[in-house]
């Protein structure tokens, strides 16, 4: 069964996340990329509210018996195969894993400006995907018994 309390408490924290997010994308990006502060909150907080994604996408997809993610891009196509997220979204969402690995892996390459982007583009996708995930969690029935 779906832990609904913690489904609830990482969508939570991803709010949370996108909403630090949101006040970082509306600094002009001049200002943003001049002070590393600035694009260094928001790339913790993009890599943050990312793991949560996947956090909670690893958690729906271990539960429910889907087949297992060897890659964090194959968490959102898993959700799209199995309705979890609309299979187009899903899609759309795989590039963020990889943003995801950049960000841990390759975090010297990022330019402040693509960060930005990024968050003046791409964080109603936080917002979309939360909407998803509990429409679907609402939509499980409880095992009988």
């Amino acid at each position: 069964m779906v832990d609904r309390p913690r489904v609830d408490q990482l969508l939570a924290m991803l709010a949370r996340y996108v909403r630090f997010l949101r006040e970082l994308a509306t600094t002009p990006v001049d200002e943003f990329t001049a002070d590393p502060r600035n694009f260094g909150s928001a790339e913790r907080f993009l890599q943050l509210a990312i793991e949560t994604t996947l956090s909670v996408g690893h958690h729906v997809i271990a539960d429910r018996g889907f087949g297992q993610p060897t890659t964090y891009a194959a968490v959102f196509a898993i959700l799209g195969k199995e309705g979890v997220l609309d299979p187009g979204f899903a899609t759309e969402l795989e590039p963020m894993a990889r943003m995801r690995n950049r960000l841990v892996h390759h975090y010297e390459d990022i330019a402040p400006a693509r960060i930005h982007e990024i968050l003046s583009s791409r964080l109603d996708d936080f917002d979309r995907f939360a909407e998803q995930v509990t429409r679907y969690v609402d939509g499980l029935t409880p095992p009988p018994g």
